[in-house]
């Protein structure tokens, strides 16, 4: 059939292409793909955006009791699944490796599951919409009298649990972020449902609700108490730890009686449901029976106003107990002397002797001790409050300045500050009067000045990094240049002075170089250096950093300083090296306070 197809389409072509240039001639390939491009091919399905959905999900448990304790919970998941991919294994992740699945069936067919990725996943050939049901398993925690257990659920269209509590007792559930929650009573078993968002996770707790049935023995409680007070910027604040014994009967509540003129800001303590004050006595809930020892911590606060005042120390009596002690700590949390009053029914212990409640929750010395008995103590205060003396927060550890004398008479000088910063902003420096400044530095890095009204340098400061419990100094670098008398003649005088800082100098160093072929007559020097054949250097550098360079963590807090632009911003100035040669001359002088550094001395050449 082909061959003759093919003859006849020769037959026709040929006389075609003779007589009318309308007509065609080609080969046979080309006409095969002319034929193909031609075809209309229907448009591709687009994929879909995930693999998988599930469009609904239930969660059908019940918890397993030993005795009176639950110990784990069992459910079945039914998820309505529909696979959209056409790949031939769909992944769906479902559960958490937190619970146990025991089994996972398709339409009543064992399912193969798989672990990836921390999830239990089911791996499927299956197409379209199916159900996937899994039987797991999660352990049930409980504390303080609350039960209850959590864990992660995979996305779904709408999600609906219900889980079974085997006890007659009345409990109180909980369902975290439930849209809908409803609690059942089912053949003397509770039953809580709830409808939950389409992502998250499933969280369930319950506890016994409260209840006005009396137990059949009394309780009795004793109580110690231990209050920690601290006075500083006119406040009181007072920490105070009620250690409850609780013998042959649980409580569920407990009360104490606030001091006065005290705001009760927190009350910590285990298995809290609420408290609440009313006419200052506070009354605790507890969502189980406590017995044995049960701490209960609470933190009060009392405004006194600055200066010096007169306060009681916050006293905590608790309630409806058979007997109660308690000692009371006092310190200072400012410049403030404290003193007692006229005590009453208390009595005054060595510090040492406090309890551990009370020494162990404070880095701060304790100045006041006291034991009581009952309920019946105060012991007031008399607080004097003392005036602030201003301490340094910034100084220069030492000073080193290198100036270099040129025989055309120009001074190039570098002036090293070693710095330790708690807070101060600016370095000021008074410069020489006829100092043109080059260069400034800090942490290694540059940085641009200012100029205060005075006429004073201003360099941006960073705050000094810990180390080793003290604060890590810093370099701070000026380079200046000064025109002066020439050096090259028979005879000359050097005469200069340093830079005035606005912080002490523990020690300052000062190398001058001189023209090589000069004598200089150094014992005869001038101004408030002294002349010394060597720097005596009483100070190590060993401890001074830079910004790019020692323990990342001192790097990143000086680095984000810097970024941030604390050290000035603008033109980036150019770094200045200074050329040394020559003879070196050298002077000293310890503990430069606000004053003028100044050095001169005369110097003659040799073959004179």
């Amino acid at each position: 059939m082909r061959p003759l197809l093919l003859s006849v389409c020769l037959l026709v072509a040929l006389p075609a292409h003779a007589q009318d240039p309308d007509i065609v001639t080609m080969t046979l390939p080309e006409f095969l793909q002319l034929y193909e491009a031609s075809r209309i091919r229907p448009t591709p399905k687009p994929d879909a955006p995930w693999n998988f959905g599930i469009s609904n999900a239930t969660y059908e448990g019940r918890v397993v009791m030993d005795g009176d304790v639950p110990t784990a919970a069992t459910f079945r998941a039914t998820y309505r699944i529909e696979a959209y991919s056409d790949d031939p294994l769909v992944r769906v992740p479902l559960l958490p490796l937190s619970v146990a699945v025991s089994g996972a069936r398709i339409d009543g067919r064992p399912a193969p599951i798989d672990i990836e990725n921390g999830k239990y996943t089911l791996l499927t050939d299956k197409k379209g919409p199916f159900e996937l049901t899994i039987d797991f398993a999660v352990d049930v925690q409980t504390t303080s009298g609350q039960s209850g257990f959590a864990f992660e659920m995979p996305s779904a269209g709408a999600t609906q649990v219900s889980l079974v509590v085997p006890d007659d007792e009345d409990l109180s559930f909980e369902v975290a972020n439930a849209r809908l929650q409803d609690v059942q009573i089912r053949g003397g078993e509770r039953v809580v449902e709830a409808s939950l968002p389409s992502s998250g996770s499933l969280a369930l707790t319950w506890q016994r609700a409260q209840s006005d049935t009396a137990v059949e023995d009394e309780p009795r409680v004793y109580a110690e108490v231990y209050t920690l007070v601290g006075i500083g910027d006119g406040l009181l604040q007072a920490t105070s730890t009620i250690n409850h014994t609780i013998l042959f009967a649980g409580v569920d509540a407990l009360t104490a009686q606030i001091p006065d003129g005290s705001t009760l800001l927190d009350v910590q303590g285990s298995g809290i449901r609420d408290w609440s004050v009313a006419d200052g006595l506070l009354t605790v809930q507890l969502n189980y029976l406590a017995e044995g020892s049960y701490p209960l911590t609470l933190s009060l606060e009392q405004v006194i106003g600055d200066g010096s005042a007169t306060a009681s120390a916050p006293i905590v009596v608790p309630t409806g107990v058979e007997r109660s002690k308690g000692w009371v700590g006092v310190e200072s949390r400012g410049n403030l002397e404290i003193d007692a009053g006229n005590v009453v029914s208390a009595t005054p212990v060595d510090v040492r002797a406090l309890p551990a409640g009370i020494l162990g929750i404070t880095d701060q010395p304790v100045l006041l001790g006291y034991k009581y008995l009952g309920d019946g103590a105060q012991i007031p205060l008399v607080v004097t409050q003392h005036a602030e003396v201003d301490v340094l927060v910034t100084l220069l550890d030492q000073t080193q300045a290198r100036t270099m004398w040129t025989p055309d008479g120009r001074q190039l000088t570098s002036v090293v500050y070693q710095v330790r910063n708690n807070r101060k902003q600016y370095l000021r420096l008074d410069l020489p009067d006829d100092a043109v400044l080059w260069s400034a530095s800090v942490g290694g890095r540059a940085v641009q000045p200012a100029q205060d009204a005075d006429g004073r340098v201003l360099l941006p400061l960073i705050r000094s990094q810990a180390q080793g419990g003290a604060l890590a100094a810093f370099d701070v670098e000026v380079v200046y240049v000064q025109d002066t008398d020439a050096a090259d003649g028979p005879s000359a005088r050097f005469s200069s002075t340093l830079p005035t800082a606005d912080v002490p100098s523990t020690y300052v160093a000062w190398t001058v170089f001189v023209p090589d072929e000069a004598k200089v007559k150094g014992k005869k020097a001038e101004g408030s250096l002294r002349w010394v054949e060597r720097l005596a250097n009483p100070i190590s550098r060993g401890d001074v950093y830079t910004i790019d360079t020692l323990s990342p963590q001192m790097q990143n807090g000086a680095v984000v300083q810097g970024n941030s632009g604390s050290l000035g911003q603008g033109a980036t100035p150019v770094a200045v090296s200074l050329p040394l040669q020559g003879q070196a001359v050298f002077f000293e002088k310890l503990l430069a306070l606000d004053e003028t550094l100044s050095v001169s001395f005369d110097i003659r050449k040799l073959d004179d």
